[in-house]
């Protein structure tokens, strides 16, 4: 009997559409220039991720304490 492992899983990718912007970070209190991001969900097997199911919420990630920050667009 064969066993298949599959789920999904959010990963964090960069998201070129927008540009970084230089702020202060509201959870580690520090000036930095944020990362714009995109929150997006896989379908994997075996843990390993095979294909986007959507195209991800837009964030801004802090380089120094990895806090996500949604974004408006």
């Amino acid at each position: 009997m064969a066993i298949i492992i599959f789920g999904t899983r959010a990963r964090v990718v960069p998201d070129s559409s927008a540009g970084k912007q230089t702020t202060t970070c509201r959870y580690c209190g520090d000036v930095v220039t944020m990362e714009p991001v995109r929150n997006k969900r896989y379908f994997t097997l075996f843990f390993v991720p095979v294909f986007p199911l959507e195209k991800g919420e837009s964030a801004w990630r802090c380089p120094n304490c990895k806090k996500l920050f949604l974004r408006r667009e």
